[in-house]
């Protein structure tokens, strides 16, 4: 059965992405740690070499040293073997350097009405990112849905839209060195729905929970798609059996339809172990189904420390 997530709820060979697939995406199945990097990497990070704020020992990296990309917003092409090519848009803050491994942000916008739309929503989204990227230093990528209506369509079947994320991911590390320790995933509405899918269920998608170093979500709940179907108390053995405690932000306005399903999701996180200002971050503003870059600014500053290791 496929799924079409849809509701508000330089082209690179296959065969290199899908090694690089592999390697990067794959790689840290099973034995993934969360870990948090001290304050001053997210403090100063241009400063992320430099001992001299405390001592560098916890700041191990798993450096991508790709080369070759752009500078500023960039758009490229990946092509997923047995799914097409597919456009994925990029920003790349200027002051980047290949000698200097920068974080990724996966960027998933919402529903988007039509495929044209989808294309304008990536790079809303992307632009929304931008500045922050710009002035924190780290790489945006934010892919083209592939739905009818602009919205993701999720596994199963295999391949789906989440295998143009990993193979995105893949394409981003072999063109810009990126620390593929600090992975972090963010969507908005449908996208959000699927940032949970990803974490908390496996359909033999080539990425998953230890993809990433952390996520947040914008008006995107479980029972969009992760728990879609099940009551509370499946939806609750689905989280408790997470192979880690990943830390999630979760963003949602105060007049937003979602927000008792968002708060829902909330007290699931906490009633399995996860710890509020700890790893878990609910925040509430006032407005309605949206997200602005001021969110992101918060989502960002929370997420930042973390990376994830094997």
């Amino acid at each position: 059965m496929t799924h079409h997530i849809e509701q508000p709820y330089p082209n690179c060979a296959g065969i290199i992405i899908w090694a690089l697939l592999l390697a990067c995406c794959c790689g840290q199945a099973r034995a993934t740690t969360t870990v948090k990097l001290p304050d001053w990497v997210c403090a100063h990070p241009d400063a992320i070499f430099i001992d001299g704020f405390q001592p560098g020992a916890g700041i191990t990296r798993l450096p991508s040293n790709g080369s070759g990309g752009a500078i500023g917003n960039v758009t490229r092409v990946v092509n997923v073997p047995g799914y097409g090519s597919h456009t994925i848009h990029l920003r790349t803050p200027p002051s980047y350097s290949p000698n200097h491994p920068l974080p990724l942000v996966l960027a998933l916008h919402g529903q988007a009405g039509s495929p044209s739309a989808a294309n304008t929503a990536a790079q809303a989204v992307r632009n929304a990112w931008a500045s922050i990227a710009d002035a924190q230093g780290f790489i945006v990528i934010a892919p083209v849905a592939t739905g009818g209506s602009g919205g993701w369509i999720a596994p199963p079947p295999n391949p789906s839209d989440y295998d143009i994320f990993a193979a995105a991911i893949a394409d981003a590390e072999a063109a810009y060195n990126i620390d593929r320790s600090r992975r972090i995933g963010w969507g908005f509405s449908a996208g959000g729905h699927v940032m949970h899918d990803i974490m908390f269920n496996d359909f033999g998608a080539p990425l998953s929970i230890d993809t990433f170093a952390a996520y947040s979500v914008s008006a995107g709940v479980l029972q969009g798609l992760a728990c879609q179907g099940l009551n509370a108390s499946q939806c609750n053995a689905l989280i408790a059996a997470a192979s880690r405690h990943i830390p999630i932000d979760i963003h949602v306005g105060s007049s937003d339809p979602l927000l008792p399903n968002a708060t829902s999701d909330r007290n699931f996180f906490q009633n399995n172990g996860w710890v509020l200002s700890s790893n878990l971050w609910f925040t509430t503003f006032s407005g309605g189904h949206s997200y602005a870059t001021a969110q992101l600014g918060e989502i960002w500053s929370n997420l930042c420390p973390f990376q994830a290791l094997p």
